[in-house]
């Protein structure tokens, strides 16, 4: 066979799961338009114009809502992940997305405000519990990687989509908008395979071949079936109490902490402050040359288009390099906008190109990697037994996380000005390049199986 026909066979083997990571992406397009949606609404809500009488403080529960949220999704689909499968629990976890975008349609008091809010924090824990294991079960190894990246750069595609709703339609028009999204979410989802790994789980062996020949067309569907269900035999007959005291295994404490540190160095890297206050940053920061609600249009447009280049380069250059570069670049984007506030202190008042410069790096470096990374890894890392345990408390942590970073923000502006905020954003990451570097091993290429052999042969 000449290599434009062993080609054509590849891309033709794995077309069906560009459709599944499609859908998926589809789902953190949700989660992306759910996580900014206070940036343009909460604004108008607090303001004069505003149908329903919203207090600041009324605002703040609106905002922080979503992070109470995000815990109970994620032990919610956790157990979803292991009774009914990680394609299930995406399709699930549309419902309370489904739910929150109606309530903001009813809404004529805050109340209506806080229940829609929490409920996205749920849907949002869900997705994060069962998104990137479902990718790391249907995938080919040569594109795991790239459909995360896919999947990932959804959470930029739903920003710029609400930030652009947001300037241009009121809130019932914009969740209308989003809750069509949601059944056509649902539509893709009920009509998707669920993955072999969890039919062969429940013994469903007539589905499970079905499920590897839509996944992974003209493949050996027997080699395969018998090797995942050796796999999954070894991995899998194992009590609750015991998958506990899995976690007592070095090489799977080691996962934890592993993945953890990575969740904790995404949520600290200050995305959430600079998406949920990136206007006002360049408002502070005198930038008036452009408009800052075009600038926040703009700079969410280049993360997309930097999300979906670094897509095609993970399987390429690994998991380990993309997280050294994006972590050392977010420091250096934050160190410049610093500057530019320590600069306009010392009344250098022409900076706005520094300004908005360091905007466009940090969006960039952030989709190059640590957003994409720590969810790649965790999908990957763990044995299939411990894979909705450790799914559920390292997305608790990461909404634990992801609070401590939102809700301590402003008090540190107040206490300490922006300047040195940006400069603690900037130290924190740069730690993550001697961690990465001595504690990430390489997944790239490599089968689930490899992955789980190398590192107990490690341990």
């Amino acid at each position: 066979m000449d290599h434009k026909m062993e080609k054509k066979e590849i891309r033709k083997a794995i077309w069906p799961q560009w459709i599944a990571g499609t859908g998926v992406t589809l789902s953190l397009i949700q989660v992306g338009i759910m996580g900014a949606w206070s940036s343009p609404y909460i604004a108008y809500l607090t303001s004069s114009k505003s149908h329903i009488s919203v207090t600041m403080d009324e605002a703040s529960w609106i905002v922080s809502l979503l992070n109470l949220g995000r815990p109970v999704g994620a032990i919610l689909g956790s157990v979803a992940v292991n009774y009914f499968g990680t394609k299930t629990t995406i399709l699930v976890s549309s419902l309370p997305m489904a739910f929150c975008w109606l309530f903001i349609m009813l809404a004529d008091r805050a109340e209506w405000l806080y229940a829609a809010r929490f409920l996205s924090g749920i849907g949002i824990g869900k997705t994060y519990s069962s998104f990137s294991l479902y990718l790391s079960e249907i995938a080919d190894p040569t594109i795991r990687g790239a459909l995360v990246f896919l999947a990932v750069s959804g959470l930029s595609i739903g920003n710029l989509m609400i930030c652009i709703m947001g300037a241009n339609l009121n809130m019932e028009i914009s969740a209308s908008i989003c809750l069509a999204l949601c059944f056509i979410l649902m539509i893709i989802f009920l009509w998707l395979p669920e993955s072999p790994h969890h039919l062969v789980k429940i013994n469903a062996e007539e589905k499970a071949r079905a499920s590897m020949l839509w996944y992974h067309r003209e493949c050996d569907v027997e080699s395969e079936l018998q090797t995942l269900k050796k796999f999954i035999e070894i991995n899998n007959s194992i009590s609750f109490i015991n998958v506990l005291k899995e976690f007592k295994v070095p090489h799977i404490w080691k996962a934890l902490v592993l993945v953890l540190v990575l969740f904790m160095y995404s949520q600290m890297s200050g995305l959430n402050n600079v998406v949920f206050y990136m206007e006002s940053i360049l408002r502070s920061a005198n930038v008036n040359v452009i408009d800052p609600s075009t600038v926040v249009i703009i700079v969410t447009a280049f993360g997309i288009v930097s999300s979906l280049l670094f897509m095609l380069l993970i399987d390429k250059f690994g998991r380990r390099i993309l997280m050294i570069a994006s972590s050392l670049s977010v420091a250096i984007s934050l160190i410049c906008l610093g500057t530019a506030f320590q600069l306009l202190d010392a009344n250098y008042d022409d900076l706005q190109a520094l300004a908005i410069f360091s905007m466009f790096f940090f969006e960039l470096a952030v989709f190059s990697g640590i957003i994409s990374i720590p969810t790649t890894v965790m999908g990957e890392i763990f044995p299939p037994h411990v894979k909705c345990m450790a799914g559920c408390l390292t997305n608790v942590m990461a909404g634990f996380f992801a609070f401590i970073s939102t809700s301590t923000y402003q008090p540190l502006i107040n206490l300490i000005t922006e300047k040195y905020v940006f400069y603690i954003y900037s130290l924190l990451l740069l730690t993550a390049v001697p961690f990465t570097l001595s504690c990430m091993p390489e997944t790239k290429g490599k089968s689930l199986q490899q992955i789980q052999e190398e590192l107990t042969k490690k341990s």
